[in-house]
């Protein structure tokens, strides 16, 4: 039986970005949607359900584990 567990993909756009910005040509500068899937197949579909328009030039589907992040706040004594 396949593992239908659900997992976090980072997915960007390979069409280039119409507006003048950082990841206009760079893929990697753009952060990308962070899909819930129990694929990359699946979270290719669902960025296809939301780009409709850009399925040709397709998108970039990759395994991704978020981590937490810890924030402290530092006093200095001046």
């Amino acid at each position: 039986m396949e593992n239908l567990a659900v997992r976090e993909y980072r997915c960007t756009r390979n069409a280039s970005y119409s507006h003048d910005c950082i990841g206009h040509d760079d893929l990697t500068a753009r952060q990308g949607y962070y899909i819930q899937a129990s694929s990359a197949e699946e979270a290719w579909e669902k960025m296809a359900a939301r780009f409709p328009e850009e399925t040709k030039e397709g998108f970039t589907v990759q395994e991704w584990e978020g981590f937490d992040v810890v924030i402290e706040e530092v006093k200095r004594d001046c």
